[in-house]
């Protein structure tokens, strides 16, 4: 299984925390939302200065692997420390068995365009990357195919801030999808809304190396995750007006009858 995509699971189920024996230093603590630096395949100083930082994936990003495919490290993945996957526009059978090879934990690519068959191979993460704009329609279809997660993007590459309407559409793709979720985090994006990302259930956030002092942010957004409360808030309690049916108010109009008949 991929180790992304088992960290994931972990978060899913409650288990973040600390388990087994021994100190609580020597056991492994997951973090409520992982951080994934994503670096431009064969840059190797990008790559080792992410690596230093300590993110709990990297994210290679290509546009095809005839292109960049010798750029690629090649590390087994029962040996190394963080998971690193690929993100490209498509990805074909014979691309996934090429980066399992290699040892790559996951794939990140676009629905258009990607053969089918992609989606029966378990050996390695598969995320599939939606645009904002996809209809609530297609995003329920999502939950019934083969993807263990989903990428949304739904802030541009300059705003500072989620708006009202960023969260709206990121909730109804969220909601729609039933995987676990991934955002990407723009540069301008401050980590003030790392809560509200954590609030509506992302649990990846994807950090663009190439942006100004990316290993500061990268680290800004690791501490802002660790401030993250214990619990999730229930801080949207779904309210319904409901009127009264018929048969409630002609039972209401039946017992005040019945009322009246009992006074002296």
């Amino acid at each position: 299984m991929s180790k992304l995509i088992e960290k994931l699971q972990q978060i899913s189920e409650g288990s973040g925390q600390p388990m087994g024996f021994g100190t609580a230093a020597a056991r492994a603590k997951i973090s409520q939302i992982l951080t994934i630096a994503s670096i431009p395949a064969g840059n190797a100083q990008l790559l080792a200065e992410a690596t230093k930082i300590g993110p709990d994936a990297l994210l290679l990003t290509a546009e095809n692997l005839e292109k960049h495919g010798k750029s690629l490290p090649k590390r087994s993945r029962d040996k190394v420390e963080i998971p690193w996957g690929i993100s490209l526009v498509t990805v074909s059978k014979e691309d996934t068995a090429q980066l399992i090879e290699l040892g790559c934990d996951y794939i990140i690519f676009s629905p258009a365009g990607t053969p089918a068959a992609v989606l029966l191979d378990e050996r390695i993460g598969k995320v599939l990357r939606i645009d904002t704009s996809l209809p609530e329609g297609l995003a329920k279809a999502i939950n019934r195919l083969q993807v263990d997660a989903v990428l949304l993007s739904p802030a541009g590459e300059d705003e500072s801030a989620f708006t009202i309407h960023h969260l709206m559409i990121l909730e109804r793709l969220a909601g729609s999808a039933g995987k676990h979720v991934l955002a990407a985090m723009p540069p301008g994006l401050s980590t003030d809304n790392i809560e509200i990302l954590w609030g509506l259930g992302v649990r990846g956030v994807v950090v663009d190396m190439t942006a100004e002092q990316p290993e500061q942010k990268l680290s800004q957004i690791k501490e802002a995750i660790q401030k993250l409360p214990a619990t999730r808030k229930k801080s949207r309690e779904k309210f319904r007006a409901t009127l009264p049916s018929a048969s409630s108010s002609s039972e209401k109009v039946k017992q005040e009858e019945e009322e009246e008949e009992e006074e002296p």
